[in-house]
């Protein structure tokens, strides 16, 4: 199991940077869009696909090493009382986990919000917004010291 922990972490910590990369870009071409009163690309269309992927894949293994791999969850979820007496199991068991799954809600809202609009603006508007938002939240939860524990930005 601790190689199979292992291997999910990295995935995990690696993928964060593809969740940034193309919510970056959503917000970007969403900006742009909005700023020109352009129409909204495929470009567009494909940043908020790429963005939605990389975070239902971060969910996943997210979820895989909160239930199953994780030692740190697992000793949290055993003793809960504890862990929300302690700072970092709280920010492993509770924090990190609710805000990002928020974060997921959010963006993918957003994009079923923007495949009904027909203004090209609104559909802008809408992935600047809610894409804004979920960012927000996963900066906040990326476990680089902002709010929570430091780790490593990048794992080998």
């Amino acid at each position: 199991m601790d190689s199979l922990y292992k291997i999910s972490l990295l995935i995990h910590s690696w993928n964060r940077w593809a969740v940034l990369i193309a919510g970056a870009l959503v917000i970007i071409y969403a900006i742009k869009g909005l700023s020109s009163g352009s129409a909204y690309k495929p470009v567009s269309r494909k940043s908020m696909f790429y963005f939605i992927l990389t975070m239902h894949l971060q969910l996943l293994v997210g979820l895989f090493l909160y239930f199953v791999a994780s030692p740190i969850t697992t000793h949290a979820l055993s003793d809960f009382g504890a862990a929300m007496k302690d700072s970092t199991a709280r920010f492993w068991a509770v924090e990190h986990a609710f805000l990002n799954i928020i974060a997921v809600v959010l963006a993918q809202t957003g994009s079923i919000i923007v495949k009904r609009k027909s203004a090209d603006r609104d559909k802008h508007r809408i992935s600047l917004i809610w894409v804004g938002i979920a960012l927000f939240l996963i900066l906040l939860m990326i476990p680089m010291g902002l709010m929570g524990p430091d780790r490593p930005w990048f794992r080998f």
